[in-house]
């Protein structure tokens, strides 16, 4: 079975003076892959994204995003096409089928285009979209190279074209200013998304003076949680910045709205665009603090809850007044504003479980291999042909290779299933991919058939090592039920969890492609070992803004809803640790990588680095999608200091479009990363 990766092609680009952006598209006819399904042929490039609607010809496209002006959105996006080939033979393209990852693998009927003599798509530009992401302007676009004659079977594909991205003035955005402290984090990441990160400066929201005493991170609970939750708050004034509690009903009584969801948004809108606010953890359970979206997609219904409703705080998630929120028509943007995180319990118990393992976390977790082991998790989602170890392997991509990687996949005749005892050894990430539901994710076939679940949870006692999850795996976070795994995990005594990240509702797939819900594991897992996001809030935000770059894609707005954080969005992941308070023991030293000198970079440019454990270290240049360019060293390396000379070429010796390009250090001590600007 062939697995596609998330390569994406290399693009020059340039901004002219009318702020257009232009970049020329290159396709190699050799990195074109076919391979067949149960439903028809199967067309893949690298980066490729199917951005259709189910039933339509799964053609793949690669996207696009691109910081924009302020106050401008795409107007208009051209191809003017160099070379177009003819593929030889006659192809029978497999629909597009999204599945909901409870369900096993149907065949889905073929839509009317299938039946036309029209060429699909009708243009190679599908669905261009712009939005406010905290105070930046993001637009996105899905180029499709492919045009494709369903009754003929001829397919033929672009391989070279230069495309224009116009931008102009917007009257309907209004132009957003921050503070420096909300503008420097909403930076944080960002040129990990966009394809022109060397505008950020340039295109930065306006700074507005911050206000002493405003709080950048709040934590929203009933009054009687304040005690409880006092010992965080104190936490997070010493070592993430001007922190408090306020009631729930202190907000009821302070701002207006139909409900208390809309009030707690209202007050945190104004926090966020007239005061200094860059967190929020909201703690209750299902019910006064929470919002259920009705998004809709076919005959299913979203129908639970969604934290994304506090993340993006654009317009009201009720365009058409009905209150139900969340819907197609409800005028959501979905890129993020704030960080939002939840302590999923109403209970005085488990609150204080939670706060005492984020805190004991942050101060006092012991140094150790766990802090570098990763456990991948791969189920059986439709056998026999596509298994939960295919995102894994895409996600291991990212995780450096000093790491130790636990690596357990079902296959057709069976699995592991020492999962929990791994867990206790010790680990700092786990992704579990496979089915699921409120109670827990599960194994495909063969008994046991309990990967984690409300059966054997309490078997967990990492209460001093606790790890990071995510999955994309059905109804797991489901909120709305009594104690759902990710719950449990939360809020267990013995140990459990430190951040959980699953779905409050259905997961979807897209066999034989890379799904939605997948999509955002991989992004996830991309933003934390790859881009070093280490604050969890900001790397998941990070990661959904990724996610709706995939612009057309139907779906990725229900996954973007669903998968909530359950803990706090200003936790830092185990490794980025640096003995926040002088209370936690040192954490074992890391390697560093300076500045490129110089920056950005036409030519040569030199690269320092410190090496604090001799051994083997690799240096490695990214481009922003994690595609490897060029290994620029690979050996071994005395403990010290010293530097390596980057020319800006790619492994082929041929020079690197301008960009923004990631460089990683993989050594026996750790990752470091820098970020190298080419300019031609």
């Amino acid at each position: 079975m062939l697995k596609f990766g998330i390569i994406v092609l290399l693009a020059g680009i340039s901004i002219s003076h009318s702020e257009d952006i232009t970049f020329d598209f290159l396709l190699d006819i050799d990195d074109i892959q076919v391979s067949q399904w149960v439903d028809g042929d199967v067309i893949s490039i690298p980066g490729g994204i199917v951005p259709f609607e189910e039933g339509n010809p799964a053609l793949q496209g690669i996207p696009y995003t691109f910081l924009l002006p302020q106050r401008t959105s795409i107007s208009n996006v051209t191809v003017d096409v160099h070379s177009r080939v003819t593929l030889d033979g006659r192809y029978d393209i497999a629909p597009v089928n999204y599945i909901i990852l409870s369900q096993p693998y149907t065949s889905v009927n073929r839509s009317p285009l299938y039946f036309r003599e029209a060429p699909f798509p009708s243009s190679p530009v599908e669905r261009t979209v712009s939005g406010n992401r905290t105070g930046f302007r993001l637009g996105s676009f899905n180029l499709v190279p492919f045009s494709y004659n369903p009754l003929s079977g001829e397919l033929s594909v672009i391989t070279s074209a230069t495309v224009t991205v116009e931008c102009s003035p917007d009257d309907e955005v209004s132009e957003v200013s921050l503070t420096p402290g909300q503008i420097s984090t909403a930076a944080t990441g960002i040129e990990g998304i966009v394809g022109n990160p060397w505008k950020i400066a340039e295109y930065s929201p306006a700074v507005r003076m911050e206000t002493d005493g405003d709080p950048s991170w709040v934590a929203i609970g009933e009054s009687g949680m304040e005690t409880v939750l006092q010992p965080l708050v104190d936490h997070r004034n010493a070592c993430t910045g001007t922190s408090e509690f306020v009631s729930v009903e202190w907000i009821q009584s302070n701002y207006s709205g139909y409900d208390t969801p809309e009030k707690i948004r209202n007050y945190l809108k104004d926090q966020f665009y007239n005061h200094s606010l860059i967190y929020a953890l909201i703690v209750g359970d299902s019910g006064e603090t929470t919002r259920i979206s009705y998004l809709n997609y076919g005959s299913s219904t979203l129908n639970n809850v969604t934290d994304h409703y506090y993340i993006d705080l654009d317009g009201t998630w009720d365009d058409d007044g009905d209150h139900l929120y969340g819907e197609v028509n409800d005028g959501i943007t979905y890129y993020s504003d704030l960080y939002v995180g939840r302590f999923s319990s109403d209970n005085a118990t488990h609150v204080q479980y939670m706060v005492d393992k984020t805190i004991f976390y942050e101060t006092q977790s012991p140094a150790g291999p766990w802090q570098t082991t990763a456990i991948l998790i791969g189920a059986g989602l439709w056998p026999p042909d596509y298994w939960g170890s295919f995102v894994c392997e895409d996600i291991d991509q990212f995780i450096p290779s000093s790491w130790t990687v636990e690596k357990l996949y079902e296959t057709a005749s069976s699995h592991p299933n020492n999962q929990i005892e791994l867990i206790n050894e010790g680990c700092s990430y786990v992704t579990p991919q496979g089915h699921g539901w409120y109670g827990g994710i599960a194994w495909y076939d063969y008994e046991p058939t309990t990967i984690i679940s409300t059966i054997n949870y309490t078997q967990l006692d990492n209460i001093d090592r606790l790890p990071v999850f995510h999955s994309i795996a059905c109804m797991s976070g489901e909120l709305t039920a009594n104690g759902c795994i990710a719950e449990r995990l939360m809020f267990s005594p013995w140990g459990g969890a430190i951040a959980v990240m699953f779905n409050s509702s259905y997961g979807w797939g897209t066999p034989p492609y890379t799904g939605p819900s997948e999509w955002l594991e991989i992004y996830f897992a991309q933003q934390l070992f790859m881009y070093q996001i280490h604050e969890i809030g900001i790397t998941q935000a990070l990661a959904k803004d990724e996610l709706q770059g995939l612009s057309g894609v139907p779906l990725i707005d229900w996954v973007t809803q669903e998968n909530n954080l359950l803990g706090d969005p200003a936790l830092t992941f185990i490794t980025g640790q640096t003995g926040i308070e002088g209370s936690r023991e040192e954490s074992p030293l890391r390697p560093a990588l300076g500045a490129p000198q110089p920056n950005p970079v036409s030519g040569n440019c030199s690269i320092f680095y410190d090496i604090p454990v001799s051994g083997a270290v690799s240096i490695t240049v990214y481009d922003i999608t994690g595609r490897v360019v060029r290994g620029i060293y690979s050996g071994s390396l005395p403990l010290g200091t010293g530097s390596v000379v980057f020319d800006g070429n790619d492994s082929r010796g041929n020079p690197l479009p301008p960009g923004c390009y990631p460089v990683v250090l993989n050594g026996p001590s750790g990752t470091a990363s820098t970020m190298v600007v080419v300019a031609r």
